[in-house]
């Protein structure tokens, strides 16, 4: 998915590349910073399309947080997004540390799933143990 999304932007960018480009807004956003923004907004799609009745059960507007947490509007970002992709190899560059941070979530929550299994498995192993005692223990105590 997040290929094909690349994909036809590159497409539609270079279709369009007689196109006047768009000027540089007055509050411009590090190449960085969009990336960050772009991100979240991938995260939050995610999370969205993933689980939509929850989402609508927690009241929570997606573009207010993103807005807030970047001290933005929706015109300030349609100026910056719009900047950013009338110019190809900013935009590949932006995209390109999306992708890598969107891998690094990856890992990271692979990781913390794997610790969470393992500590699963410790707590069923130990209790597993601890009720083979009571069964010894009940054994022994019929003997005599």
């Amino acid at each position: 998915m997040k290929k094909a999304i690349v994909v036809f932007f590159i497409i539609f960018t270079f279709s369009c590349s007689n196109v006047k480009k768009s000027s540089q807004p007055e509050n411009l956003f590090s190449k960085d910073k969009m990336a960050n923004l772009l991100t979240d907004l991938y995260v939050i799609e995610g999370a969205i399309s993933s689980n939509k009745d929850a989402y609508i059960q927690s009241g929570i507007l997606p573009s207010a947080y993103i807005y807030n947490k970047y001290d933005m509007d929706s015109l300030i970002f349609k100026e910056n997004f719009n900047y950013y992709t009338d110019r190809v190899e900013d935009y590949l560059t932006i995209i390109n540390q999306v992708q890598d941070n969107l891998k690094s979530l990856q890992d990271s929550v692979s990781a913390r799933q794997e610790i969470i299994s393992k500590e699963k498995q410790s707590h069923i192993f130990k209790s597993s143990i601890k009720d083979g005692d009571k069964e010894f223990e009940k054994l022994g105590s019929e003997e005599d």
